[in-house]
């Protein structure tokens, strides 16, 4: 598994979620240092316990605070490399997932998911899986499912089956003003995904006429996200969204 993440003497781990630090050893010899956040006060000194002997342990800072209240651009250096990495609390995971890519100094992630939202995440256009978050989050990332875990390998047991997704920025075409707009309306149009687009026009006030006449027949699972900032483009053009 660790082959899978990055490794290089300039990457700086950001880890969601220390727990019993298993990850966390492993990043601490795969790059320049790790800075992992662990919300759970009363694990400090089992972690002072299990770091005391670790020649690793000048390579790990860990922070007792809730990691999706941090500002992750403050904790790299120049000529470092910032790579988020985590086993991430479920119910945390839609969240997770906005802040990252609200967070454009942040490249590259490795992420744990319960493996139906990660089904979601990485669904392509068409698929009865794909969401709103499907399009927001393949409007900035390649997203590439990189190994499929049962819960055997976990202890205590969870009674899911976990999915590791990898995650790598690339440019989304849209400009900074346009970014919360476009995720706003992309969340908007699947309100009612089983309705054609038709329906989200008329919320809008959008002529179902002309250029729109086509578009409004489709329903949102269709349309790939390169379709979708053409559309928040076109909308943008005849009503405010």
């Amino acid at each position: 598994m660790a082959s899978l993440f990055p490794s290089d003497e300039n990457v700086v781990f950001v880890e969601v979620g220390a727990g019993a630090l298993a990850l966390t050893g492993i990043l601490a010899e795969r790059g320049k240092r790790v800075i992992a956040y662990e919300i759970d006060e009363r694990l400090r000194k089992v972690h002072d316990a299990l770091l005391a002997d670790d020649p690793l342990r000048t390579r790990i800072e860990l922070r007792y605070e809730d990691a999706l209240e941090a500002d992750w651009c403050t904790l790299g250096h120049e000529g470092e490399t910032l790579v988020l990495m985590g086993n991430l609390p479920y119910l945390r995971s839609s969240e997770t997932v906005l802040k990252l890519i609200r967070t454009d100094c942040i490249g590259q992630a490795c992420l744990l998911f319960q493996r139906e939202f990660a089904t979601r995440l990485a669904a392509h256009s068409g698929n009865g899986d794909y969401s709103s978050l499907s399009v927001v989050a393949q409007t900035f990332f390649d997203i590439k499912r990189l190994l499929e875990l049962s819960p055997d390998v976990f202890f205590p047991r969870p009674e899911v089956n976990s999915t590791l997704l990898g995650f790598l920025r690339r440019p989304s075409g849209l400009e900074d003003a346009e970014v919360a707009p476009f995720m706003r309306f992309v969340q908007q149009s699947f309100l009612h995904r089983r309705k054609k687009l038709a329906d989200f026009f008329r919320r809008l006030g959008v002529p179902l006429t002309g250029e729109f006449a086509e578009t409004s027949q489709l329903r949102p699972e269709v349309l790939t996200p390169p379709e979708f900032i053409d559309l928040f483009r076109a909308v943008s053009q005849v009503t405010r969204v």
